[in-house]
């Protein structure tokens, strides 16, 4: 038809007899007729379901059949309306998680640390920032916990002291592993080595902090006043790291260290700038869920789903 249309434009239009509309016109017609037959046997459908006999001779075999699968599906759909309203509450949902003895510890543990807040006064707190800054700094001694230097590492200010909030001791402590366990991965993020990076990086010490408050938060190591300090975790990340746990005793330490690097590698790859990090923040966070609940066989399997099989490989 779409050639016959091109042609009434040219040298033949005058030779074209053949309707355009006529073949969707029967089409049309037929379409209706079928529609009005099948309204028809509906409705007798209908009847005979109520009547399966009509009259001595007219026996509808199909319809009789039909009719004893309605029945029966109504009388199913009552006993299984009345059986939820029986069944017990809870029943199907996953159980409670059962802990080892080592399990259990570990993550007492781990919530003792992570609640413990970051004091300036505390003499232990401040031999703490002095290791971070020899291995920050390994050529310049500690004189002053606050002065400029420290903005170099990342910290927001001359006093590091006030970006911990809700971090706690446990943020710094997990800056000072990173440095110690994988030095060359701590000055590479420390120095922004690799890939092009922004006019307005993200601050290193501060993305470490809020790494650390991150996990905690994902893998449900924050109790709750009256809360239950030894609850196992409820979600699948934390379930999953709650595993991991059993054979590592470091394994948010390196959880720690595999997010960090995932911070900067979305960080290049998004291109982004200081007023983007919490983006980027979200986005990792998402990304460790996502790794943690797909429940990993051990530390090795989670580096490599986040990080990728290359990169993983660079942890030994």
């Amino acid at each position: 038809m779409a050639s016959l249309r091109r042609r009434r434009h040219g040298k033949d239009e005058d030779t074209l007899t053949e309707s355009l509309l006529g073949d969707h016109e029967d089409d049309q017609r037929e379409a209706e007729q079928e529609q009005a037959h099948e309204h028809e046997r509906e409705e007798r459908r209908q009847a005979n379901r109520q009547a399966i006999i009509v009259h001595p001779g007219e026996f509808d075999l199909g319809a009789f059949v039909q009719s004893i699968l309605d029945w029966w599906n109504r009388l199913f759909g009552q006993i299984f309306s009345y059986a939820a309203q029986l069944w017990p509450q809870g029943l199907g949902r996953e159980q409670p998680l059962s802990l080892s003895l080592l399990q259990a510890e570990r993550l007492r543990q781990l919530r003792e640390r992570v609640a413990e807040r970051f004091d300036v006064s505390d003499v232990s707190h401040q031999d703490s920032l002095r290791r971070l800054w020899s291995l920050a700094f390994p050529e310049e001694p500690c004189t002053a916990l606050k002065c400029a230097r420290w903005k170099d590492m990342g910290w927001q200010g001359e006093d590091p002291g006030t970006d911990f909030r809700g971090a706690g001791r446990y943020g710094l402590e997990n800056l000072i592993y990173l440095a110690e366990e994988h030095p060359e991965v701590f000055r590479r993020l420390l120095h922004k080595t690799e890939g092009t990076r922004a006019a307005w990086e993200y601050p290193f010490a501060v993305a470490g902090l809020n790494i650390t408050w991150a996990l905690s938060e994902l893998v449900e190591l924050h109790v709750t006043q009256g809360s239950d300090p030894d609850a196992p975790p409820r979600t699948a990340a934390g379930r999953a790291f709650v595993a991991l746990l059993a054979d590592h005793d470091a394994a948010f330490e390196e959880l720690y260290v595999a997010s960090f690097c995932m911070l900067d590698n979305t960080w290049l790859e998004m291109r982004a700038s200081y007023m983007e990090f919490n983006t980027v923040m979200k986005r990792v966070k998402a990304e460790v869920d996502r790794a943690l609940s797909a429940r990993p066989a051990d530390l090795r399997a989670l580096r490599r789903g986040l990080l990728g099989a290359a990169a993983a490989e660079r942890f030994g």
